[in-house]
């Protein structure tokens, strides 16, 4: 408490008593303080609770050894009831003899700190009296027969706490769900915790996040804690870590003594698989089976004491890792995923971003830059207004530093290349980028891939208004070398979808249940990153039919299920195409809907093939190419070539008699037993 005293004589066994003073009082302008004769009795004092965070109203927030501090008795229990915090207030402020309004009260009460104000009387004469032109401040006095109450918060006040609100959820853009979810476990219990009290219940203590890195978890957290003026402690969970015996179980039990201290507190381990990971697995030594052990035990001990406002909140990307205990009702009682952000979250995470940035992008600009940042999470597209302010800083300066520093839609359009998105970025492809321009007599089957695989992805609400069903999977079979891997990469790049290879034999482990999880995992990462394209080539090597009496279909037959599952099980697979590819269709179970048949070109597609080769040679024109893949034609050419400029190095184009060579040389792996056979397959469907 600010006061302000004279030096005074006085004997041995005399007292004084200190007069609260503001700090608004000048020190050029001494205050003319009353007699104590003069100081009035007060018959009630009112108190209002001072939450964490709100400005006192004498300017600047003091510091700890400003506020007035009484200590009231410890350790009463659970059984405790209010009137004896009432009964110590009134006593500590006796002692105290005087008050002024408006002055702040720090009690240190069951292992907890409150800050109570003193507010002005509501006796009508106590108010007259403490009007005054001059700067004396109105002081009372307080007795045993002074009422001390403490007053709800006024509508006021719970205004001004949803506008905090607002703004400490402000900051978190796309969560909205989530948010909804949070604030109706955690706001209450930290808030008004006597509501549950009322109805003998156990408020909630715990919440965990879980989703992949990057998508604001630990943020939320944070946010969390603002938007309930609450104290929050970030415990990364590996820093806990201790090679010292029992050092990692004492150094949690102190963040648990310190969030009690600091009630009400939200404690927020990050990474929290790291620290207490599954037992029964063996993945863990001693030390951590007493870590989990000691986390247990603080998490039920937290509804020992009425007064507790602790809650814990855990952060991982990998919820499965952690102890089934933990994952109980009464500990974490409620997993919440942050997931992946869609079209709509990335378009707030955006606006979120720019808000404190100038910039010259429109909000449909933004629409747009947000439906192509598939597989995006918070931080990708933090990283990449950082990138786009770089760029556009670069920009200002190449220019002379002339015109105005903004960021342009242009900066942000060249930024997103830059970041690889966090969803995909164990299954990226880095693919050259291939056109449908650049692919030759496939001209019937591109459109009929646009349309089993680019319309549902990018045209969904067309689909759903006119009652279609897309289909969930496309077939590409064909004879070797007719560009079936080119059309699906060039499907993936004209459509701007995320694009997951797969090559089936890569899949394959010789651990048991391996081969199974990694399915699991490609779909699961596609529906993070919807809407993607999970592109399966040799896939007969992977989904061989369960019909077949081969021992290689015996062995993938839990590979082909887990594959089947993920494809028609319950859960719906929602903004995911499967494109797979194959020379043996006959092989494979026909779970695809749609089948499309990749033949060899015909004249003009041949034709189509040489011209796009002759882009980047020259070649004569009496060349016949009857009966060739896309595939062999290019190698022709290449071998051609190659023959010619052993013959002459400065020659000018491809002979004839360069081809009618190289054609001798390569051996055609289309013939009429292969087409026939596919044509016979065809007519079996």
């Amino acid at each position: 408490m600010c006061a302000s005293t004279e030096l005074l004589n006085w004997s041995p066994g005399q007292s004084a008593h200190v007069y609260p003073v503001p700090r608004t009082a000048a020190a050029n302008n001494p205050l003319e303080l009353p007699l104590a004769s003069q100081i009035p009795d007060i018959a009630e004092v009112r108190l209002q609770e001072v939450r964490r965070g709100e400005d006192v109203p004498v300017g600047a927030e003091p510091k700890r050894s400003d506020w007035l501090r009484l200590l009231l008795r410890e350790g009463l229990g659970a059984s405790a009831s209010s009137h004896y915090l009432m009964a110590d207030l009134t006593a500590a402020l006796v002692d105290l003899k005087y008050i002024t309004s408006k002055q702040i009260l720090e009690v240190s009460y069951e292992q907890r700190i409150r800050r109570y104000r003193v507010q002005e009387p509501e006796n009508i004469e106590m108010k007259l009296s403490s009007l005054s032109l001059d700067s004396t401040p109105q002081i009372w006095s307080v007795n045993w027969d002074t009422v001390v109450t403490i007053v709800p918060e006024s509508a006021s006040d719970k205004v001004f706490e949803e506008n905090e609100q607002e703004v400490a959820y402000g900051s978190v853009g796309g969560l909205d769900k989530q948010i909804s979810q949070i604030r109706d476990l955690l706001e209450i219990p930290l808030t008004r915790p006597e509501l549950f009290r009322h109805f003998g219940l156990k408020p909630p203590r715990g919440i965990l996040l879980h989703g992949p890195p990057g998508t604001g978890k630990t943020h939320l957290a944070r946010a969390i804690a603002a938007s309930t003026q609450s104290s929050v402690l970030v415990v990364n969970g590996p820093e806990l870590s201790s090679a010292f015996h029992g050092e990692t179980e004492s150094k949690l039990r102190d963040v648990f003594k310190e969030a009690h201290a600091k009630s009400p507190c939200i404690v927020v381990l990050d990474e929290v698989d790291a620290l207490v990971p599954r037992r029964e697995d063996g993945a863990g030594g001693e030390v951590e089976k007493r870590v989990v052990a000691t986390l247990l035990t603080l998490l039920d001990g937290m509804d020992s004491g009425e007064e507790s406002r602790v809650v814990v909140i855990g952060t991982t990307n990998r919820p499965n890792a952690i102890d089934p205990a933990l994952r109980r009702p009464g500990r974490f009682d409620r997993e919440i995923e942050i997931g992946v952000p869609d079209v709509e979250a990335r378009y707030l995470i955006l606006q979120v971003l720019l808000t404190k940035t100038p910039h010259s992008v429109s909000d449909a600009q933004l629409r747009a830059i947000a439906s192509r940042a598939h597989g995006y999470v918070g931080a990708d597209l933090g990283a990449m207004v950082r990138e786009a302010g770089t760029i556009a800083i670069k920009r200002w300066l190449a220019g002379g530093s002339k015109g105005t520093l903004t960021l342009s839609p242009e900066d942000l359009e060249t930024s997103m290349p830059l970041i690889r998105p966090s969803a995909m970025r164990s299954v990226f492809v880095e693919a050259p980028p291939v056109t449908y321009s650049q692919i030759g007599g496939q001209a019937p089957v591109i459109q009929k891939l646009r349309e089993a695989v680019e319309w549902p992805l990018l045209h969904p609400e067309s689909f759903q208004r006119l009652g279609v069903r897309p289909p969930k999977g496309v077939l590409l079979y064909g004879p070797p070398g007719c560009s079936k891997t080119v059309l699906a990469r060039a499907c993936a790049h004209e459509s701007g979808i995320n694009f997951i290879a797969v090559k089936g034999p890569e899949v394959l482990n010789k651990f048991v249940g391996e081969s199974e999880r990694t399915v699991r995992e490609i779909f699961r990462k596609a529906r993070a990153a919807s809407p993607a394209i999970i592109f399966f080539d040799e896939i007969d090597a992977l989904a061989t039919s369960r019909s077949s009496d081969s021992d290689a279909g015996s062995s993938h037959e839990g590979v082909l299920t887990s594959l089947l599952n993920e494809m028609d099980g319950v859960q719906e697979l929602v903004g995911v195409t499967i494109l797979a590819a194959t020379n043996r269709p006959y092989a494979i179970a026909r779970r695809l809907d749609r089948l499309l048949y990749v033949g060899p070109p015909d004249q003009s597609g041949r034709e189509e093939i040489l011209k796009i080769r002759m882009r980047s040679m020259s070649i004569s024109s009496d060349v016949d190419t009857a009966g060739c893949s896309g595939a062999e034609i290019t190698a022709l050419c290449q071998e051609a070539a190659l023959l010619t400029m052993r013959e002459d190095m400065e020659a000018q184009a491809v002979p004839h008699a360069a081809f009618v060579k190289a054609s001798l040389e390569i051996k055609r792996q289309i013939t009429a037993d292969v087409l026939l056979k596919f044509e016979r397959w065809r007519a079996s469907l």
